[in-house]
């Protein structure tokens, strides 16, 4: 059950966050929210950024949780390597989430394995756009109000999430609302108590 009277969009959160992390409002923020371990697939995730940045210029992505240091330390090899520099931000652990789900654009969840992913549920309570893999209830929770993708598959979750960034700021808006009415609907915590 997500609490969605906690899990909402707030623009004040959204304006400190942002600032935060150096992201203007004229960037287009996307994000992963996740401990940092293979399972989460951060690899995947670094590797469609660095297919986008060319791309949409204005577009920038973070990564937020926390994990062991030598993850952490391969993580940061790699985006060195794809020469992501300062369109990436590391954004370590947060424990006011609703700031950080209303800080983004689009979510992304690029694991490999899930159960019922919180993560997907509480961003789409904030009335971001998500792009999710195929993988645990994932796709179930997402429905219409995002893109589903395959695992492991850079070039497909970007091209994901290029439809996204394509669309005006007033249809991506517009997703984002049905996605926040999808988990009042579906996965509440009162539906759960409901159900």
């Amino acid at each position: 059950g997500i609490e969605t009277k906690r899990f909402r969009r707030d623009p004040i959160w959204r304006k400190e966050m942002r600032l935060k992390w150096g992201i203007s409002e004229q960037h287009t923020l996307i994000g992963l929210v996740a401990r940092l371990d293979p399972m989460k697939d951060h690899t995947t995730f670094l590797r469609m950024a660095a297919i986008l940045q060319d791309r949409f210029l204005h577009t920038r992505f973070v990564c937020v949780g926390d994990g062991p240091d030598a993850y952490l330390h391969e993580l940061l090899e790699l985006a060195e390597a794809l020469s992501l520099g300062e369109k990436l931000v590391w954004g370590g652990p947060h424990f006011e989430m609703p700031a950080v789900y209303s800080a983004l654009d689009i979510f992304v969840s690029s694991s490999y394995g899930e159960g019922f992913s919180n993560v997907i549920g509480e961003a789409m309570a904030c009335e971001t756009p998500c792009v999710v893999t195929n993988v645990g209830d994932s796709a179930r929770i997402v429905g219409e109000t995002g893109r589903i993708v395959a695992p492991k598959a850079p070039a497909g979750l970007a091209e994901a999430v290029s439809e996204l960034l394509q669309l005006s700021a007033d249809s991506r808006f517009e997703l984002g609302r049905q996605a926040r009415v999808r988990i009042q609907k579906y996965y509440s915590v009162e539906k759960m108590v409901a159900s």
